[in-house]
């Protein structure tokens, strides 16, 4: 290539003296980063969305002996009960998992964002567009953290801001993690700092990010923990990436791998029990290919907030 003009030389030269990214042909380097409490890498199951379906998953991990770091929750917490919530928890303490609730309630079930439900509304993202959401918003985060939950899933950068303040001021538990959805599309390393900088305690990754742009989102944010999707919904397109496992965590780490989305239609499909074994053995399947391919790799500790184990309730 050192004979062939390249365009954009300004860009170039510019955004490399900045230490920015300027093209994805680039070699790989294995990150030193771990997550508070030592490990390079997690592994959450999402869209868990109810006791039952908490119950049955809980139990065929524990039949075949698949250790997961935690779940998440995706359908909205106001939909759950206090009493639900709190078995949830409960469950989840006795058998040392964590949970990350989702925050609600958000534009698809707000009466005042029907030009979210368009499609050029869908274009917004999950962004709420009045006080009375972010209201709600705050209420639900602080119902949570009294049943116990200490992990938090948010959609809109707004109000996770006004979260990270509640936290600051004491109103929220200082082991409380805020961790942005996919839906916030970080797809770059810019994205992914203003994120951090607004209180994220992680983000989740848009869906499609290859490899090279998931080290420069690491190397621009070398303490910021990640959740990386490595098979999705098929209406997010039912791609596996099992295969690039090992290379995700080395470059990557500390990293939350999300596996087992792929055998389900939707994200708010309720999953049959046999459709919960096909979810626990591609989850089995994912993570003997990481063993295979990565052996010396090193699991979260128990001690780390990004685990987010349930507290016991406050009064």
């Amino acid at each position: 290539m050192n004979d062939v003009t390249m365009s954009g030389s300004a860009a170039r030269d510019w955004l490399a003296g900045k230490g920015y990214p300027f093209t994805d042909t680039v070699e790989f380097h294995r990150s030193a980063g771990e997550f508070d409490g030592g490990g390079q890498f997690g592994v959450e199951i999402p869209a868990v969305n109810s006791m039952r379906d908490l119950e049955i998953m809980v139990k065929l991990l524990n039949e075949h002996g698949v250790r997961v770091t935690r779940f998440n929750e995706t359908l909205g917490s106001f939909l759950l009960s206090d009493a639900e919530l709190t078995d949830m928890f409960a469950l989840c303490r006795e058998n040392d998992h964590g949970i990350v609730v989702s925050l609600g309630p958000r534009p698809e079930y707000d009466t005042k964002s029907a030009f979210y439900r368009t499609g050029f509304g869908l274009e917004m993202g999950r962004q709420i567009n009045n006080s009375d959401g972010i209201r709600a918003c705050v209420a639900e985060a602080l119902r949570l953290a009294a049943l116990g939950c200490r992990g938090i899933t948010v959609y809109d950068i707004g109000v996770l801001r006004v979260l990270a303040e509640l936290r600051s001021d004491g109103l929220l538990p200082a082991d409380l993690v805020f961790k942005t959805s996919s839906h916030c599309m970080p797809t770059n390393p810019f994205l992914a700092r203003i994120f951090a900088e607004n209180g994220a305690d992680s983000i989740t990754l848009a869906h499609d990010l290859g490899l090279p742009m998931i080290q420069e989102i690491r190397r621009l944010n070398p303490e910021l923990p990640m959740d990386v999707p490595t098979d999705v919904y098929r209406t997010k397109g039912g791609f596996i990436r099992f295969y690039e496992l090992a290379e995700i965590v080395q470059i990557a780490a500390p990293v939350m791998l999300k596996m087992g989305a792929s055998v389900q239609e939707h994200p708010y499909d309720p999953p049959s029990e046999a459709r919960t074994v096909e979810r626990v053995r591609r989850v089995a399947r994912g993570l003997e290919m990481l063993d295979r391919h990565l052996p010396d790799k090193t699991a979260i500790s128990r001690r780390s907030r990004q685990y987010a184990i349930p507290a016991a309730a406050s009064d």
